[in-house]
């Protein structure tokens, strides 16, 4: 008889409910777990965090505590030291690692995480002959490098309620644009009302899973983010861009006949001609539109001069606050702004520019029940100002490469547009292919 393979799970659970708050996904894993036992027998469960610092209700807390013991998960409470850092992924390394040698017989080992610094872990265990299942939170949110140092990866949004329950579409619908618009306002209005995401990167997985789409077999349009801005021009979608960062604009339906919005549709597809991109000075201002638009900023772009401005005044109002006590993002915005004596429309521009590095990990925070307010107490790499551009500047380039599939991408004029020169082409370059 074929043995079974044995499998180590673990969750570091402050970076789990972290990309669940930030990316408005259940706090439930019991799907991840019915997925595993494909792969084999889930023989030790553990889960490492502090519950009580968590930025949720008790009753939350309470629920989680309860959806964890469900799953037969052994909690370990990791209670931070100071409010600065936790230790929940030294601890879950350390004891991944003692497992791997004391268990010689578990062979596979699933981490539900999206930290990078448990990259190192992977690698060591890939060493001495692990297979390494990696579950993180959306396919926008995670990088290339994170999910290349896995043997294989899900994604726990994949994992989210997509039983929608529309109307059920023939496998025809890959020859049949009239119904994949269909199934697209379908799912759009059921999660609308039903209360569920209906955000870019939900809707494509839904369709995805549930009529075996290929959205890359259509010669009419390039992918799922395509064929949603051609319907939007149609006025039958409209398209809200998120805050730097989230990278998954939110998609609702308009008011408008499905069938006349359809024909107009393909009229349109039949007479689209490709129009090619411009170069130099022009692509440097359609990069800069481009940014400008998908940001709702007010303003241009702030550029590099005043990008540093930014951060150094960060770093003297972080300075002056409270030991431990921090300054949240929306007042660290306001007040930044006021100090630099910008023009008021600057504002949505400085929160922007802070709340991506804060998705980047370039802060070390307390998260509030606001995911867009957290507490900002120091800067990851202090006073590292060109750590920090580069963090914003591989946040625009995911932005640019995940909803610009109309325009070129050009690493030189890229890196023109956003520090004044080349230096940063090989840099935004590389964002582009891999992150």
């Amino acid at each position: 008889m074929e043995k079974k393979n044995r499998i180590a799970l673990f969750i570091d659970l402050d970076n789990f409910v972290g990309f669940c708050l930030d990316d408005d996904l259940p706090l439930d894993i019991k799907k991840e777990i019915k997925k595993l036992t494909e792969h084999g027998d889930i023989s030790i469960r553990r889960s490492f965090g502090d519950i009580m610092k968590l930025p949720i209700s008790e009753t939350r807390k309470k629920e989680l505590r309860e959806m964890l013991q469900a799953n037969l998960i052994r909690h370990e409470d990791i209670p931070y030291y100071n409010g600065y850092k936790n230790t929940s992924d030294i601890r879950l390394a350390i004891e991944a690692m003692s497992i791997a040698y004391t268990h010689p017989d578990i062979n596979i080992f699933a981490i539900i995480a999206n930290d990078r610094d448990y990259m190192p872990v992977f690698s060591k265990l890939k060493e001495i002959g692990k297979t390494i299942i990696g579950i993180g939170s959306t396919k926008n949110t995670v990088g290339e490098l994170y999910r290349s140092a896995c043997d294989i990866f899900y994604y726990h949004e994949d994992f989210g309620k997509n039983d929608y329950g529309v109307k059920k579409i023939e496998s025809s619908v890959n020859n049949d644009e009239n119904n994949l618009i269909d199934l697209l306002i379908d799912k759009i209005r059921y999660n609308t009302d039903h209360g569920l995401k209906t955000n870019q990167s939900t809707i494509a997985a839904s369709m995805k899973s549930s009529h075996a789409i290929d959205f890359s077999a259509y010669n009419s349009f390039q992918g799922f983010g395509d064929l949603c801005r051609k319907v939007e021009r149609l006025n039958m979608v409209a398209i809200t861009p998120r805050h730097l960062g989230d990278l998954d604009p939110v998609l609702s339906c308009n008011s408008i006949e499905n069938e006349t919005a359809i024909s107009n549709f393909q009229g349109q597809n039949q007479a689209q001609q490709e129009q090619s991109a411009p170069a130099g000075e022009d692509m440097k201002r359609i990069y800069n539109n481009f940014i400008k638009t998908k940001l709702s900023l007010k303003t241009d772009f702030p550029a590099h001069a005043m990008r540093e401005k930014i951060y150094q005044q960060l770093d003297v109002l972080l300075a002056e606050s409270e030991p431990y006590g921090g300054v949240g993002l929306k007042a660290a915005s306001e007040q930044v702004t006021k100090s630099l004596n910008f023009e008021p429309d600057d504002q949505s521009s400085v929160f922007k520019i802070l709340y991506s590095l804060y998705r980047s990990g370039c802060f070390i925070v307390r998260r509030t029940e606001d995911n867009y307010n957290p507490i900002i107490m120091s800067n990851r790499v202090a006073m590292n100002y060109v750590y920090m551009d580069k963090k914003l500047m591989e946040s625009l380039i995911k932005l640019f490469k995940w909803d610009s599939e109309d325009i070129k991408f050009d690493p030189s004029r890229w890196s023109e547009f956003f520090i004044g020169d080349t230096s940063y082409s090989q840099i935004a370059k590389f964002a582009y292919n891999y992150l």
